[in-house]
């Protein structure tokens, strides 16, 4: 059980305890996007100094209980798929099949539809909570996080299938704040590039929190303001809404590599320029536009090459073959399916520019990453890439065919004539910072309400 908070000393505050609910972050085996960021900021925010006491907590299946293992680590060279993904991409198979069999707008609509993939999700995803629920039997109640007044609850994680309701009902209750992190609302603002059945599950998960919800904090201000927008359409009343940035930085601590001999002949540029992607394959991070690009240069004889650093995500299988049976698979064109912070460390480092495509992002974790080494940047136009990027990326139109290709040849042809084109790395926040961004901002408000009620008293 957490401790409660010291008094305050005379006409001083006392420390807020925070509780950063990571549930997820701290199940996941992944080493990308969301998953990265929650174990920094989590790994950080405990050694963070300020008027706050950091504790990182989970959900157990019956009640929220502090994290008793830290730092917390993925499994980057862990490359089977979880049972979760297993059982999607075999739905997607035989659905698939089925439509070759039966073809027809009828049954396609049928198949493909959100309330189907969402139903076979919340299956899935309950079989889990149940499992979760039978483990946590064993552990003992007095574990339990007990809240106070003048806690602070977030919930970091985008724990869409976890119903935390009755926890959040309880920490209000006792006085404590709930802020909720949104990442990104792809799903609702962009459900034709998010998974089947991820519509309703960010839907149904927004509404189940927003009536515990003391404020919201996106992780950009374009999020932020997309969520002002959907909340004031969904709900009768709009929380606090703010936002922070993410931090960057690669983990210095994981100095292991299986494959640095693989990543180091990948990103050698000594014959040629070496063009690096960071990020799951899955639709709306658009490789096969990077790809028809390389293909193009590839036929008139530019001699580049294409590594792709991120794992196999949905609706990407036709992709993966792809790149698989290319013809210059493990000649010019290289696939990392997980990867070590250091073999990433090592890329940034030695390729010629970082290509992101993206049509829609929260943040941009890579784009940030890439500046920190001074690494060129090829970014797609999109509002959050000037919010992050500002004027250090290279932007192309997305609608506008060919530009792409046009800006990589122009880097080429610079790289020919003897051009330096690196650059001046560009500092970005480092994950401590973030953090500390983060507790500020949770704490701030609070913690003035706190010390104009303890000067009264």
């Amino acid at each position: 059980m957490a401790e409660s908070a010291p008094h305050a000393s005379v006409g001083r505050p006392p420390l807020r305890r925070v509780f950063l609910e990571c549930t997820s972050t701290r199940e996941s085996r992944y080493n990308t996007g969301i998953q990265r960021a929650g174990r920094n900021l989590v790994n950080e925010s405990v050694g963070v100094p300020g008027p706050w006491r950091c504790t990182p907590i989970f959900y157990n299946g019956r009640h929220l209980e502090e994290v008793d293992e830290l730092p917390l680590r993925a499994a980057p060279w862990v490359q089977r798929a979880n049972s979760t993904d297993l059982l999607r991409r075999a739905f997607h198979r035989v659905r698939d099949r089925v439509l070759r069999v039966i073809p027809g707008e009828a049954a396609g609509e049928v198949l493909h539809s959100q309330q189907l993939e969402y139903s076979l999700r919340r299956a899935v995803h309950g079989t889990h909570n149940a499992l979760r629920l039978l483990r946590s039997l064993g552990r003992p109640t007095s574990k339990r996080i007990e809240f106070e007044a003048h806690d602070v609850l977030v919930l970091l994680d985008p724990a869409w299938t976890v119903d935390l309701s009755r926890e959040l009902q309880r920490a209000r209750a006792a006085g404590a704040e709930v802020w909720v992190v949104v990442n990104d609302l792809i799903p609702i603002v962009h459900p034709e590039l998010a998974p089947e059945g991820s519509p309703i599950l960010m839907d149904k998960w927004l509404r189940r929190v927003l009536p515990h919800t003391s404020a919201m904090l996106g992780i950009s201000r374009t999020v932020a303001d997309e969520l002002r927008v959907h909340l004031a359409r969904i709900a009768d009343s709009v929380p606090r809404i703010d936002y922070f940035y993410l931090g960057a930085g690669l983990d210095g601590d994981e100095l292991e590599s299986l494959r640095l001999a693989e990543v180091e002949r990948a990103c050698d540029s000594s014959g040629g320029t070496v063009y690096l992607i960071v990020g799951t394959l899955e639709p709306r991070k658009n490789h096969p536009l990077i790809l028809d690009a390389f293909d193009r240069l590839w036929a008139e004889g530019v001699n580049t090459r294409l590594v792709i650093f991120g794992r196999l995500g949905w609706r990407s299988d036709a992709l993966a073959r792809r790149i698989r049976t290319h013809r210059e698979f493990g000649r010019r064109l290289f696939w990392f399916e997980a990867g070590s912070d250091m073999e990433l460390d090592y890329a940034y480092r030695h390729v010629t520019a970082l290509v992101v495509a993206s049509r829609c992002e929260g943040f941009g974790l890579p784009l940030v990453e890439a500046m920190q080494y001074g690494l060129p940047v090829l970014a797609s136009d999109i509002p959050v890439f000037r919010e992050i990027g500002s004027d250090y990326p290279m932007y192309f139109d997305l609608e506008e065919p060919g530009r792409l290709e046009a800006t990589i040849e122009r880097f080429d042809e610079a790289i020919t004539a003897g051009m330096t084109v690196r650059q001046a790395p560009r500092r970005w926040l480092t994950w401590a910072e973030s953090a500390r961004m983060l507790l500020d901002k949770v704490t701030r408000e609070a913690g003035e309400e706190l010390q104009s009620s303890t000067k009264r008293s």
